[in-house]
């Protein structure tokens, strides 16, 4: 029996959040800069004994079915995939991740690009990461509703440190660096820890940036979150990391100005203590309200500043940038029962 599993790996974004959402992409062109890191979503499929369809979330503790053509259960996310993906039928789909839902590592897309490599691998469907990318962007924000811009899902097919333009008639991707050790120099300055359930996503975070940039509230803060991408570049490039992490305070001071919503007084006081503490700079990985933050700081001082998080209640996560995408595979194991 062949089994199929696959992994796409999360991200940090760094610059340009949100001008990968509608309507700013569309209007007025987007770009952002963020980087895969090793906290992935892992997927296995597998032939299913009864024929039908079964879900499994091993972290969420979750299962659906789907053996009539309907489906029993709450894991909305990877049945949406599925029913876009009719080829895959009578499997059992297995997953997990390696952080808590709502990371703000885009562990959400990350999910559907890694089950739609999943599937393509296993049914020998054709689908290059552009292919996957935009799928798993109609599968979240056009199928399910839900709101939120296009980084997430080409970060996960491509992987790497690159630069994304969004806007026109196709996504272009841009690596930005090329050396091992410039990605290693920036990783030695950086941590990552993750302050909580983003519970503040209640209120809509989403729709009151949209509703605010609409209304053009914010239009002159995304701009200026957009022009922070190629200034970003030009400093990982000449190894200025010191400088890199000063402008990620001053794009995290910008990003705030988009809803009163991303930083809610925890996560103030979080980034005040880290400040203290040798941080040139720092911001919410995701959306805000909550999840993961990353920080910059002089290497000889990142024991300082993580005790000094860690006592304010945050819990702090080792990661690795990555420099390739999803990747799916197949190994071949004796079926249950085999063999006596």
């Amino acid at each position: 029996m062949r089994i199929y599993k696959a992994k796409a790996p999360m991200r940090i974004g760094f610059f340009g959040g949100g001008t990968d959402v509608s309507p700013y992409a569309e209007e007025f062109g987007g770009k952002v800069l963020n980087c895969t890191i090793d906290k992935y979503v892992r997927c296995q499929l597998r032939p299913s004994a009864d024929g039908g369809i079964t879900i499994r979330s091993l972290d969420l503790e979750e299962v659906s079915r789907n053996v009539t053509g309907h489906w029993e259960g709450r894991l909305g996310l990877p049945q949406a995939v599925l029913d876009a993906m009719p080829a895959a039928q009578g499997v059992e789909v297995t997953m997990f991740s390696d952080v808590p839902p709502g990371s703000g590592l885009g562990s959400s897309s990350a999910l559907v690009v890694s089950m739609l490599k999943l599937i393509c691998t296993a049914y020998n469907i054709a689908a290059d990461p552009h292919e996957v990318a935009e799928l798993a962007y109609r599968i979240e924000r056009v199928d399910l509703g839900i709101p939120g811009g296009r980084q997430d899902q080409y970060a996960a097919a491509f992987g790497g440190m690159c630069v994304y333009h969004f806007g026109g008639k196709r996504v272009i991707v841009e690596p930005v660096l090329s050396d091992p050790a410039m990605l290693l120099e920036l990783e030695s300055c950086l941590m990552i820890g993750y302050i909580g359930d983003r519970t503040l996503l209640r209120h809509h975070l989403m729709e009151d940036q949209v509703r605010r940039l609409k209304g053009g509230d914010t239009l002159r803060y995304h701009d200026e979150t957009k022009a922070f991408v190629d200034e970003s570049v030009k400093l990982l490039r000449a190894m200025k990391i010191a400088e890199f992490g000063r402008l990620l305070h001053d794009a995290w001071e910008v990003k705030k100005a988009f809803s009163p919503y991303i930083a809610p007084p925890i996560v103030d006081e979080i980034y005040a203590t880290a400040r203290r503490h040798g941080a040139w700079g720092g911001k919410i990985t995701g959306a805000g309200g909550g999840g993961f933050m990353v920080f910059a700081c002089p290497f000889d001082r990142r024991l300082e500043l993580e005790r000094a998080l860690e006592g304010a209640g945050v819990r702090m996560r080792p990661f690795s940038f990555t420099t390739q995408g999803v990747h799916a595979w197949s190994v071949e194991v004796a079926e249950k029962g085999a063999g006596g």
